[in-house]
Formats: structure tokens, sequence, C-alpha cells
């Protein structure tokens, strides 16, 4: 291949990179008073980035697709596909960022162990390329100082959990996703809680909508009958749906490891599939749809993004401190 078209394609990769934040919101990381309204500050729509993962009707990923096998609608436009290749494919691999946000309140004391385990496993299922964050939330919220790709220091922030408190579980999904926005490539929050919600001040509409404004995939895990206030699996599985990924309800905590390297495997799968708008921002929400020419295939996407204008540069959050430690009120 020519050299000039391997620096274009790198180019290319670059620009992806650099433009997949163009879903998220800019906002600042969670302040001892959270707003109620939908928690939305808009950027500059010039590329819309989208992971898309194809499932046959066996649940076998589909892989080898090309540009030409799908196709992307916003509200019923059809629009051009300016970038599409497999998240995994080739040697200039699309990074992955992750925040595991792990249930550490008291009526998880009996089943930590289970969790640790499930989540130091899907660790050292990383590659190289990818990093990560650990966030454990009870009453208050805790995340490790910086992405990361050492698994022994991630390690090591899992091993340390301890059990006790509340579930502030919307407080900690609005501050991991805080955490993740402007991370280059793509983004996933893995999500896991053994019951409602007690302790958060944010309210689960805020949480639903903010999931919505970044473009972060959500993947949820809830154990049922062990958390105080009922269930989370509503609250779960919609930030799941509405951002493109998966809600597991396993019904015993020794099923965690497997559940945990199911997600890791799927985000090996992803597609990465950008392109530019064909109508201007204009702060309103706007659908996404992908179709396939292939019959007996399931895709799965996030819902939409919300297309609003750039802030000033004045108003971006700045960086979160070492050692981060939350407390949304």
């Amino acid at each position: 291949m020519p050299r000039a078209k391997r620096t274009g394609q790198r180019v290319v990769l670059a620009g992806l990179l650099l433009s997949s934040s163009c879903l998220a919101a800019q906002t600042p990381a969670p302040s001892p008073t959270p707003p109620r309204a939908p928690l939305v500050i808009g950027i500059d729509v010039d590329v819309v980035s989208l992971p898309v993962v194809v499932y046959d009707k066996a649940g076998r990923f589909v892989e080898g697709l090309g540009p030409k096998d799908i196709e992307i609608y916003e509200d019923g436009v059809r629009q051009e596909i300016s970038y599409f290749r497999a998240a995994s494919g080739g040697d200039e691999r699309i990074p992955l960022s992750v925040v595991l946000v792990l249930d550490a309140s008291g009526s998880m004391k009996e089943n930590l162990r289970f969790l640790q385990e499930a989540a130091t496993s899907f660790v050292r299922k990383l590659d190289p390329t990818d990093s990560a964050l650990v966030v454990q939330f009870n009453d208050s919220i805790k995340g490790s100082a910086e992405f990361s790709s050492d698994t022994a220091r991630l390690e090591d922030f899992v091993d340390a959990l301890q059990a006790w408190g509340g579930t502030s579980l919307y407080d900690a999904i609005h501050y991991s996703l805080g955490r993740i926005k402007d991370q280059p490539g793509r983004k996933a929050l893995v999500v896991f809680s053994d019951g409602a919600d007690t302790t958060s001040a944010l309210k689960e509409r805020d949480a639903i909508d903010y999931a919505r404004a970044v473009d972060a995939t959500i993947y949820s895990v809830a154990i049922e009958g062990f958390g105080a206030g009922g269930s989370a699996r509503g609250f779960l599985r919609k930030v799941a749906e509405e951002t493109g990924g998966q809600y597991f309800f396993p019904s015993k905590v020794g099923e965690l490891i497997r559940v945990f390297a199911a997600i890791a495997e799927e985000l090996r799968h992803h597609y990465a599939l950008a392109y530019t708008p064909t109508r201007a921002p204009d702060g309103g929400w706007r659908a996404i749809q992908v179709k396939l020419a292939r019959p007996d295939t399931i895709v799965r996407v996030r819902k939409g993004y919300f297309a609003v204008k750039r802030r000033a540069r004045g108003a971006d959050a700045g960086p979160v401190p070492d050692d981060a430690d939350a407390r949304a009120r």
C-alpha cells in the first residue's frame, strides 16, 4: 500500500477517536447540588460516532460487515457513512475506556467476594490498548485516581472494596459518566447493583437523561433480592437500552464471572461507525436507527443523541483530583 494512503488512513482513525466525544455532554463532575433538569450542556456535532453490535438469530456475533451492509437514519433521514471498521480489526485497534461501577453497599457484605472475582476477571480480559477506572458506591462514591491499563493497579482497587452503607446508584452513574465523557475512542460503563437506589440526591429521570447525553454504552448487571429498597432492574434495563448496551439479571451471585466475561467479549465485537449529520445542530434530540441489508440479524445501537451547540471553553470542567472521592447530594 502506498505510504500516502497509509498516512491518510491513520488521519481518518485519529479523527474518529478525537470526535468520539461529539455526543458527550460537557458538564462538570458531580457537584454538591446537582441540577434537577436534564443534565445536558452541548457541543458542536460535526461527526457522530457510534459503536454498533450485530448478532444473528442464534446470538452469535456477525463479523465481516462493511459499510455497504449498513444504513444509518437520523430522525428517519438516511445519512452517509464516513467511517466504518471493526473495533478490534487490523493493526490500529480502536481503544476502549471502561468504568466498572460497583455496588459496595452494606447488603453486599456476604457476596462482595463474588463481585470482586468477577470484576478482577473482567480487568484481566482487557487488551493492552484499553484502560479502566473503578468506581465503588454506597452512601458515598469513590473512584480510582485515573484511567489505567495497569491490571495489577486495577485489581488492587477492586480488592480494597468494603461493603457498608446505602446505595447511591444514580449518583454513581452520573459521576462515572462525568469521568468517562472526555476519554478518546469507545466508552463503556459496566454497572453492578444488588438493589434499588436508597441514598442518591439525583433523581432517576435525571440519571437516565444524562446517560442519553453521554456517548458511553452502559452494561447493567443486577442481583435480585439482596439490597434494600426493592429492585433496580427497571432503571438498569432502561439505561442499557437507551445507550445500546445490555442488561443481565443472573439469579445467583456465582454467575457474575460468566456475565462479566460475556460483556468483555461483546466489547471486542463492536463496529465503529461515523457520519456527519445532514441537519445543523438545533438543540433537540435526534433518534438514530441502524438497518442491515442482511436478513435475520439483530442490531444494537444507542437510541439517539442531543444535537446542541458548544458552550464557551471556560465553562468546561476542570481536572478530576487524584483518588477522587465524590459525595453527590
